[in-house]
């Protein structure tokens, strides 16, 4: 990666292929990067986008930083990731609400 020419963005771009806070999951991984395929068959979040040679990939073709839960984050080429269902993102969601609501409750409790 040449960081010294890179654009590395944290909010969403007219054109890219994917968004900021985007629920994906990992279906592929570059063979000789043991740590990606680690993250094979997760879903994570898309938390920003990385041109290495703006000129050339800004705004279709960025490297996508995906964070999973429990792993951390990681980069990954579009082709290596694939948009979560809208009813995965759906059933997320409340799975995420109502962790918050038992989280709330037990901290109500808690004298």
């Amino acid at each position: 990666m040449k960081h010294e020419h890179s654009l590395i963005l944290n909010q969403d771009v007219d054109g890219a292929p994917v968004r900021m806070g985007a629920t994906v999951k990992i279906v592929g991984a570059t063979p000789d990067d043991p740590i990606a395929r680690r993250f094979l068959g997760r879903l994570g979040t898309v938390t920003g986008l990385v041109y290495d040679d703006p000129a050339r990939q800004f705004p279709a073709d960025p490297l996508i930083q995906v964070r999973v839960r429990g792993l951390g984050e990681d980069l990954f080429f579009v082709e290596e990731l694939e948009l979560a269902p809208e009813w995965v993102r759906r059933n997320l969601a409340a799975l995420r609400e109502s962790a918050r609501v038992a989280r709330r409750e037990r901290q109500a409790r808690v004298p």
